[in-house]
């Protein structure tokens, strides 16, 4: 039998390069998602929000800032439309141009009132998602100087707005730009935030999936699905507490596989693999719900009967468990005898310890499998 993986084994392999290939595969394919819901986001509110820009030209005459607002719809669309999109990074990168660019002009054409300054907030939010903190941080230094530099130009005169703040205020046209400004950052904000509301998502589902999963893998045997020798001693101790606050008898029985090595030698150790689910699955069939089978390594297994338990209700068991092996199992183009020998300990009878009921069944089914095989014995009879 193989031996179990130690948690060294488990640290390497979650060390392993593979894993972190895997994990980092992932997040570049998040991060590519998001840039071409990015993209095509912005696709739409320029197609939307360029008929809207230009319809102040009637009253403000041709400005700079439309030309550039025509500009970044076309090279937006461009983008998005690209016959290759192999570096998910050259979109983060337009993208935070895109704003830099738009929030610039609106400042430098309206003043405070374009609004623009918002677009820096989502252009920093990208660069500290995609590339670093660090890189983050430059770049608000580097916009907030400059939006302190264009409000000291505005305080002094030297740039003066194109249209008088009051008049462009009460222009319906201005509003909607503001609003637009805002719906351009919010829409972003919103795509980027919900593919990684749904990734983190499906990640805490496969993570949960994958918890229950390695917490059953810990509990259970892998081969046969009975309970595990740590949870059946953590079980084991429960009763016993149980029985001995409540004052009632429990037992536990060792089985072992009479002659278990000549079926993996005759047959091969996958006849014996089968030998050993055939027998998990009739101590599952035959024990009841509220006691506990596992097994202990190798062929042998380990019953703990719960409460209620008598010396006859254990040789019942112990006989059915016996009989149910009376006819030999089909195995491809062979048949499979199966003989059991177990050891029978109550509690408090034979001891009040685990060790000793363990130590005491282990010893009346080594006693009979030497005396007489495909038998029990209780260890009161030794």
């Amino acid at each position: 039998m193989k031996s179990p993986k130690t948690m060294d084994d488990v640290n390497k392999k979650y060390r392993s390069p593979q894993l972190v290939s895997n994990i980092s595969s992932e997040i570049n394919a998040l991060k590519a998602e998001i840039a071409n819901r990015l993209m095509l986001a912005l696709v739409i509110l320029c197609c939307i929000g360029l008929p809207i820009s230009l319809a102040r030209w009637p009253n403000l005459g041709f400005q700079l800032v439309f030309a550039v607002h025509i500009l970044l719809t076309a090279s937006t669309i461009i983008m998005y439309f690209r016959p290759t999109k192999e570096n998910y990074k050259v979109d983060y990168l337009y993208i935070s141009a895109f704003l830099t660019l738009l929030a610039a002009m609106g400042l430098y054409s309206f003043g405070l009132q374009s609004g623009g300054f918002i677009h820096f907030i989502f252009a920093a939010f990208i660069i500290a998602g995609i590339f670093s903190l660090k890189a983050s941080i430059i770049y608000l230094i580097f916009s907030s100087s400059g939006t302190a530099m264009l409000g000291l130009l505005f305080s002094q005169g030297t740039i003066t707005h194109v249209i008088e703040p009051n008049i462009y205020a009460s222009s319906m046209g201005a509003w909607s730009i503001a609003i637009f400004s805002g719906v351009i950052t919010s829409t972003l904000f919103l795509t980027a935030g919900y593919a990684y509301y749904r990734k983190l998502k499906s990640s805490l589902e496969l993570l949960e999936t994958q918890n229950e999963k390695v917490e059953y893998l810990a509990n259970h045997d892998h081969l046969t699905g009975l309970t595990s020798p740590r949870l059946a001693q953590e079980q084991l101790d429960l009763t016993l507490n149980l029985a001995k606050r409540h004052s009632f008898k429990a037992a536990i029985l060792y089985i072992d596989v009479d002659d278990f090595k000549l079926i993996n030698d005759a047959l091969g150790h996958d006849a014996g693999d089968f030998a050993l689910k055939e027998i998990a699955n009739r101590l599952k069939d035959l024990i009841r719900d509220t006691d506990i089978a596992c097994r202990q390594g190798g062929d042998e297994f380990l019953v703990i009967l719960h409460y209620p338990v008598t010396k006859e209700a254990c040789e019942e068991i112990c006989r059915r468990l016996i009989s149910a092996f009376d006819s030999r199992l089909p195995y491809k183009e062979h048949e499979i005898k199966i003989n059991l020998s177990i050891g029978v300990a109550i509690y408090p009878d034979d001891g009040e310890r685990q060790d000793e009921l363990r130590i005491k069944a282990d010893k009346a089914m080594y006693t009979t499998k030497h005396q007489q095989k495909n038998n029990y014995l209780f260890a009161d009879e030794l």
